[in-house]
């Protein structure tokens, strides 16, 4: 090989490099979103009592905090001991943010019934604070601006109870808002309120029942929805463990603002 052709291959083999490089930062930062906010609580052995309140756990005789069961151990090693720990958790599954299961309201089919893909996908938010409580948010909010599997969570400012006795107020949707959106289908619905279901209108047919008969995932009790309104790119991720039959799961779910 020449000098010349020496000197030909090398800025060729240069120029592909740059241009593999341009390309992978090009991927890159299509990926890597302006902001990451997390819907997720922090777990401590009240979680239930913030999100519920005393009174209504009381009434429907949910008594167990969450607990953690500490096994701490020795394993000695090379002429030494290391020290550690395990633990076994005890955790309220409704408690906080969670995703419901079918069975949870005597349908058919647990946690583990869904596929992993059920759980993220673009996210559409929705402020219907200024609602009244009750089923209250209309059809015509969401018409017109949700596509099929998009995912769908409502922000309703939901403030826990503030007295022992106090029971939580929900601002949730009319029945024909949420067969609507189970019809279209979209992925998966939230809200930040303590449940879909407004507890001064227990007429059936229940909002849960409209989603879960259909297979698709409830999320409630979302923290930071607030921030993510006015966003246009938003992916959603809220993938739980795979219980076997569980009725629901505590989450720590992402939201990718783009």
């Amino acid at each position: 090989m020449t000098d010349r052709s020496a000197r030909a291959v090398t800025v060729l083999l240069l120029a592909m490099a740059v241009g593999a490089c341009t390309r992978t930062t090009a991927v890159d930062a299509a990926f890597t979103p302006r902001e990451v906010v997390d819907l997720g609580a922090l777990v401590t052995d009240d979680l239930p009592q913030r999100s519920w309140g005393k009174a209504f756990l009381k009434q429907m005789n949910f008594t167990k905090q969450n607990s953690v069961e500490l096994m701490k151990w020795t394993f000695p090693v090379e002429g030494r001991n290391v020290v550690g720990s395990n633990a076994y958790y005890t955790l309220f599954n409704h408690g906080g943010p969670h995703v419901d299961a079918p069975t949870h309201v005597g349908i058919a089919g647990g946690i583990d019934s869904y596929g992993v893909e059920s759980f993220s996908g673009p996210l559409r938010v929705f402020d219907v604070s200024g609602s009244a409580a009750g089923r209250s948010v209309p059809a015509s909010v969401f018409r017109d601006h949700v596509s099929p599997g998009d995912i769908v969570v409502i922000f309703t400012r939901y403030r826990a109870p503030q007295t022992d006795d106090a029971f939580p107020e929900v601002r949730t949707l009319t029945n024909e808002a949420a067969d609507f959106l189970a019809k279209l289908p979209v992925r998966a619905y939230g809200t930040d309120s303590f449940s879909v279901e407004a507890l001064t209108d227990t007429k059936m047919p229940w909002i849960h029942h409209a989603f879960l008969s259909h297979g698709i995932p409830v999320y409630e009790q979302l923290l930071n929805v607030d921030k993510l309104l006015g966003q246009k790119r938003v992916f959603f991720v809220g993938t739980p463990l795979n219980m076997k039959d569980g009725d629901g799961m505590m989450v720590r779910p992402v939201a990718f603002v783009y």
